[in-house]
């Protein structure tokens, strides 16, 4: 449907920003600011980015259980070391080596720690328990007691296939490393949590009673299981056809939420965010299609259904706004304090930092405006960063950590600005085994803007400057080599700000502007021509 310029403009406001006044204030369509205004500038953007990515990592190594090594469970959990958790917390330890938090030897000796915990931690088939005790022994999961617990054990797999990667020098410290965790991949025997019928990957293994629960089936969280399955050596890896039948995920080819294609599960809603964060701290979805869906749609997709449902169709009296969105797994607060796996068909007016946060690299701006109104909410700091969860109709937080929180708050943040665990996790020789097997492999693009998602409401898509190259940046495909030109116009009166042509290779590219001649907050229109001839154009919000 056409619509006239005016009411394009005022529709635009409820995504261009919040208030910066009080903070989580205002209602979805009144959450605007100034033309100009420098609040999502890549300075500013990059101060908050680096202290709360920062504090959250301290959670992994100022604050990770002493003897293990290990991250906790949760601050407030007493000395229980989570597996899957620490996993996260070991993707975090190669961030603060990266960023200059700690030095290549601090986390070398935290990574070496861990693996020798890891070592002589009770294993039961080769897996981890959910939680462990200090000295190894594990701590019982569930009114059952389970013992092994495979998705977590992946999950702990995910972060130690990074720190191998990582550490890649030939000297004996680092080589020692990695055979290490090559040993613990490989001693995983992931065929041996296939169920007594053999008929997909389950979740538990309860040792003394040799008995399974949960089978594994999509679309969840459990997607690192298989893959990790299927990439294991001979004698203990599953077979592609297992894989299929196990997974078994509903696929909707056709369909669209609230006009986003969403072709994968049966959960309209998508469910919990975290079900686009754990698997993907290491599998990089933008190299991940098969022939059911391209993973980087579905998480995109998946985080713009949330963010839609929290900002225009959620309970007005649960206070949510473009600033103030996110729903997943976390601790309760206020009058809902019960922990839940919060998500579109189960909200309470809870909503969890690490869901929009961890989030980054698929919405960079709509992420970007949760980072920073939280940032300025007192109630919503905790000792490593963000509180776990924040009421807004009651502005109060539970300002307790989990490590399954906090984790993914370090390393998507990452992968947003450097891609660091992605580019280090995709090129291990098992993840490749494992992809291949899978039937994944590099997405087949049609020519335009495949990365982005406009805000169906308003048709706009929202384009921040990157915090650290300080620069507009837009990834496109083009079938041909040749030369290309973008043209960037004023939406109110058309007249061009910028151009630019350049020659390219027939694949994905990349282009940069700089913001020197564009008002933050305006509308613009990105126009690009491919040596197809073919042109192709982007409404957005330049901010």
């Amino acid at each position: 449907m056409k619509r006239t310029l005016l009411a394009l403009l005022a529709i635009s406001l409820i995504s261009v920003g919040c208030n910066p006044k009080p903070a989580g204030s205002g209602t979805p369509g009144n959450n605007t600011y100034p033309s100009g205004d420098q609040t999502y500038s890549p300075e500013n953007v990059r101060k908050v980015l680096d202290k709360q990515q920062k504090a959250a990592f301290k959670f992994f190594y100022d604050g990770a259980e002493p003897q293990s090594g290990v991250a906790l469970e949760g601050n407030n959990r007493g000395n229980t070391v989570t597996i899957g958790g620490g996993g996260f917390g070991v993707m975090a330890i190669v961030t603060g080596i990266e960023r200059g938090w700690i030095t290549r030897e601090q986390g070398k000796e935290r990574i070496r720690k861990i693996i020798d915990f890891l070592k002589g931690a009770d294993r039961y088939k080769g897996a981890w328990s959910h939680w462990h005790n200090p000295d190894g022994s594990y701590v019982a999961f569930g009114d059952q007691k389970a013992t092994g617990d495979l998705v977590e054990t992946s999950y702990m797999i995910e972060g130690l296939i990074v720190a191998r990667e990582y550490f890649d020098r030939s000297d004996a410290e680092e080589t020692a490393i990695r055979n290490d965790i090559d040993w613990l991949y490989d001693t995983v025997d992931w065929a041996g949590y296939t169920g007594e019928n053999k008929d997909g990957l389950y979740w538990l293994w309860y040792s003394e009673q040799d008995r399974y629960s949960l089978k594994i089936s999509g679309w969840n969280e459990g997607l690192a299981s298989y893959l990790f399955a299927l990439g294991a050596k001979d004698g203990h890896d599953i077979s592609p056809d297992l894989y299929e039948r196990g997974w078994n995920v509903p696929v909707y080819p056709n369909r669209k939420v609230n006009g986003y294609v969403f072709p994968l599960g049966n959960n309209v809603t998508g469910g919990p965010l975290f079900f686009s964060h754990y698997s993907f701290l290491g599998f990089d979805p933008r190299h991940m299609q098969d022939s059911k869906v391209w993973y980087w749609q579905q998480n995109l997709s998946h985080t713009m259904i949330n963010r839609h449902y929290c900002i225009y169709d959620a309970p007005a009296s649960h206070g949510y706004n473009s600033c103030l969105w996110g729903l997943t797994a976390c601790y309760g607060a206020g009058s809902t304090p019960s922990y839940s796996a919060r998500n579109p068909k189960d909200d309470d007016g809870v909503i969890a930092p690490t869901a929009a946060i961890s989030a980054f690299p698929y919405t960079p701006f709509y992420s970007a405006q949760v980072l920073m109104e939280l940032d300025r909410i007192e109630a919503c700091q905790g000792e490593y960063g963000f509180a776990d969860s924040y009421k807004p109709a009651e502005k109060v937080s539970n300002r307790n950590h989990l490590a399954i929180d906090q984790g993914p708050i370090v390393v998507m943040i990452e992968n947003y600005r450097s891609g660091l665990i992605w580019n280090l996790f995709m090129k291990n020789e098992r993840v490749k085994r494992a992809l291949e097997r899978a039937g994944i492999g590099e997405p087949v693009f049609r020519e335009g803007f495949p990365f982005i998602a406009a805000d169906t409401k308003t048709g706009l898509y929202d384009l921040m400057a990157h915090p650290d190259k300080e620069k507009y940046e837009l990834e496109y495909y083009s079938d041909e080599s040749g030369k290309v030109s973008f043209k960037i116009l004023q939406k109110a009166t058309m007249d061009e700000i910028q151009s630019y042509e350049t020659d390219i290779q027939a694949g994905l590219s990349a282009f940069q502007f700089d913001d020197t001649k564009v008002t933050r907050g305006k509308p613009y229109i990105i126009s690009m021509t491919l040596p197809s001839k073919k042109t192709y154009q982007i409404e957005a919000i330049l901010h």
